[in-house]
């Protein structure tokens, strides 16, 4: 999302009058009674938040105050996912109340994006916050979402003991790609060339609007370096390319869930809840025999393409789970419209060889043996757990950097096929094509050998997490890098 440079003067006005402010606090900063306090600044969007949230309870456990300076009704859900230890007594949550939207906010006369004038509302509180927590500590490490950077940037004039760290939420490749596009000539890398090629018009394009946002964000200064939810050994081709271009640290251990799971220090919520019935049903499945359909909580698909969708599925007679959902985003509709509906039939005709929620526990279904392929919209978050349990995808991106996800998973590490490529977006995917995706995943040598390569991509990364690992040895790196 790009940042608006041109701040109003009624923000301009807020962060002047908050200089004496915060210079009053930061005089006390001699007097501290911690070294460090580490402020977390996420983007609302849950899956931002939920990184941010799983790096806060890694360092807390370090023995690390963490703040996460979040909205209020978010901050309360995420202390019920705190147990009782060092990690709870480490974490403590700052509220921000959510800004009222205006008339102004919500009609787009200006251009400007509803959401970018909701953050706007955010730097005085967000500013008057960090100042706070300034005074506690002999350096206040502020890590925060690359969405909410134009929040953060002036803290550096009001706030002298500080370092700031730019957390991604993306994919090493994905930044890698758009950043090559949007400044040309600044790495030099052959086999991007050649893969460019061999794709011709399959390969993501960038629009201008939004190489313009990646050449505003490599003008950004006063960073400490930056964070990506990653491992090397998925990425780490593109991880030394992009520090080689951007000439700032970069820090990649990951992925943080098998982080957290593979830490002996940090414990997770009760698990007294009851089993959902999509893993009773994989129970009682052959190994790598389902294919688990998903496409986000942000993804709405049209009718017309449910049931094409519902269609492929039954065509392929394989085993299958389905997420089906309105996404969180989806524009709101009359109530006789809102209505998502499978294919007269359809549930009775797949009876006992699939089923259709409205949620599933995503890492668990992963994680089970029953679990084959993975029908995915190539989020991030999706890919990178897909791929640390060792299940192949099926690539269907929809948005953002989910094209250069696909083109990762599917072009460069070979554990996936492609359902629908990033240059036939706007169409229809039909139900032969969903058919034979998910027959060549499931049920050929072809896909059997993807599943094979992701496995053995699952035990390098399973093994990096674990103590003296790779990832884990980044991670202990970057902790004692901002407690120096």
């Amino acid at each position: 999302m790009p940042i608006d440079k041109k701040c109003d003067t009624s923000i301009l006005a807020i962060v002047k009058s908050s200089i004496n402010f915060c210079s009053l606090f930061t005089m006390a900063t001699n007097s501290s009674d911690n070294e460090v306090i580490v402020a977390m600044v996420p983007f609302s969007d849950y899956s931002h938040l939920n990184n941010l949230f799983d790096l806060a309870r890694f360092i807390a456990s370090h023995n690390i105050p963490v703040h996460l300076i979040c909205f209020a009704d978010q901050n309360k859900e995420l202390k019920l996912r705190v147990q009782g230890g060092l990690v709870a007594s480490n974490i403590h949550f700052d509220d921000l109340l959510r800004p009222s939207p205006s008339e102004e906010d919500d009609d787009g006369r200006d251009g400007v994006p509803p959401i970018i004038k909701i953050l706007r509302k955010l730097k005085e509180p967000i500013h008057k916050t960090c100042c706070e927590l300034a005074t506690n500590a002999k350096k206040l490490v502020i890590i925060h979402d690359l969405i909410m950077s134009d929040q953060i940037q002036d803290v550096h004039t009001l706030i002298s003991n500080v370092e700031s760290y730019i957390f991604h939420t993306g994919a090493t490749f994905s930044r890698y790609s758009s950043f090559r596009q949007s400044i040309p000539g600044v790495v030099d890398d052959d086999d991007h060339e050649k893969l460019i090629e061999q794709m011709e018009d399959e390969f993501p394009v960038l629009e201008p609007h939004q190489k313009l946002w990646f050449r505003m964000e490599h003008e950004l200064k006063l960073q400490s370096g930056e964070i990506i939810n990653s491992c090397k050994e998925v990425e780490g081709k593109y991880l030394d390319l992009l520090a080689n271009a951007k000439h700032k640290p970069l820090w990649i251990f990951g992925p943080f869930h098998l982080m957290l799971e593979s830490h002996d220090s940090i414990s997770f919520s009760p698990s007294n809840m009851t089993r959902h019935e999509s893993l009773e049903f994989l129970d009682k499945q052959d190994v790598n025999s389902v294919i688990f359909v998903s496409f986000g909580s942000t993804t709405t698909l049209s009718q017309e393409q449910i049931n094409e969708l519902a269609l492929g599925l039954e065509q392929s007679n394989h085993r299958f789970i389905w997420v089906l959902r309105k996404g969180e985003k989806a524009e709101k509709l009359k109530e006789d419209d809102g209505k998502i509906e499978l294919p007269q039939g359809f549930e009775e005709r797949v009876e006992g060889r699939g089923m259709v929620v409205n949620w599933a526990p995503q890492l668990e279904i992963l994680r089970h043996s029953s679990t084959g392929g993975f029908m995915s919209h190539c989020g991030w978050n999706s890919c990178i757990e897909s791929i640390s349990m060792g299940v192949p995808l099926a690539t269907w991106p929809i948005s953002y950097d989910q094209p250069y996800n696909a083109v990762l998973v599917t072009n460069l590490l070979k554990i996936g096929v492609s359902v629908k490529s990033w240059a036939h977006r706007n169409e229809l995917v039909t139900a032969s094509t969903i058919e034979k995706a998910v027959k060549t995943l499931m049920g050929t040598t072809e896909g059997e050998e993807m599943r094979q390569r992701a496995v053995e991509m699952s035990k390098k990364i399973k093994s990096s997490v674990n103590h003296g690992g790779p990832a884990r040895e980044a991670m202990e790196s970057f902790i004692s890098n901002i407690i120096k």
